[in-house]
């Protein structure tokens, strides 16, 4: 009897203990599990905490968003495929940023309105659609430094009207196409107000509109009109022409991003002091006019 209560004495003492080790060790795995999980915040924090400029070095691409249907500045190629189909001044000047950046360049085409939508929701790096910086504009995304002056604003009509169309007045009563969300789109408002104005998602259908009747012309930007009409003889730049305040291109790029936009303001002063800008342009109205 007493040897029995001895071995029962001792099976309750080690009961205890071994209760005792699991306490201690779900304790352990508990400091653990945190230990780990904090390990895993501080690492997903860490991503977070990247930059734009680090986050693009580090996936080794500059993603770009472009609407290329705006001649000479971006447009595309027919007889190339792939990211070469994309050509203007813009696509060289940032395709020369992507290349100081020490990254590749990838453009993802989308209609000009979806464009600094992509940027603002994180969908592409930056956006070149030969911006002005409107006040508007600044709401929803930062903008670099001014790397071109455009702020000259034209009418393309067919060849055989223009000589209808010598003054705003001449276009009261007329449809009048200008691309959504462009500054286009309020120099028609400002400047030709009597008119009637039709909203298009692509330059290409202002264009069609003009050409098929359906519209009396479409507002552009001179360099993009006059590379137009080099290269369709069935068309015409009418004679008034109208000036648009703070014209000068930027690139867009997200809200915050410091960084990306001092190195790319870093990169465009360089532009701007080597001219090199007016170069890219040149060529790429001499390969519009090739394309005719």
């Amino acid at each position: 009897m007493k040897l029995k209560k001895i071995i029962v004495s001792a099976l309750c003492a080690v009961m205890v203990l071994s209760l005792a080790g699991c306490g201690n060790g779900g304790s352990n795995s508990a400091s653990n599990s945190g230990s780990n999980s904090s390990s895993s915040n501080s690492g997903s924090s860490s991503s977070k905490e990247k930059n734009a400029l680090e986050r693009i070095q580090e996936a080794g691409v500059l993603k770009v968003a472009v609407s290329p249907d705006f001649a000479p500045y971006e447009f595309e190629d027919p007889t190339k495929s792939g990211q070469d189909t994309y050509v203007g001044a813009d696509i060289e000047m940032i395709k020369y940023i992507a290349e100081k950046i020490g990254v590749d360049m990838e453009i993802m085409a989308m209609d000009f309105d979806a464009c600094l939508v992509g940027v603002t929701q994180g969908k592409v790096d930056c956006s070149i659609n030969a911006y002005y910086p409107s006040e508007k504009r600044k709401e929803s995304v930062d903008f670099t430094d001014a790397y071109f002056d455009d702020s000259e604003q034209v009418v393309v009509v067919n060849k055989e009207d223009v000589d209808k169309y010598k003054e705003a007045k001449d276009f009261n009563g007329e449809i009048i196409t200008a691309q959504n969300a462009s500054a286009q789109a309020s120099i028609v408002d400002q400047y030709l107000a009597d008119s009637k104005k039709q909203l298009i998602s692509k330059v290409t259908d202002g264009i069609q509109m003009v050409k098929s009747k359906k519209a009396a012309g479409v507002v552009l930007q001179k360099v993009v009109a006059d590379s137009i009409v080099s290269s369709d003889d069935s068309l015409a730049i009418a004679k008034p022409v109208f000036i648009y305040d703070e014209a000068e291109l930027v690139v867009a790029v997200a809200k915050g991003e410091v960084e990306l936009k001092d190195k790319m303001n870093e990169i465009i002063k360089e532009i701007n002091e080597q001219q090199l800008y007016d170069g890219w342009l040149v060529d790429a109205q001499e390969q519009v006019s090739e394309g005719k």
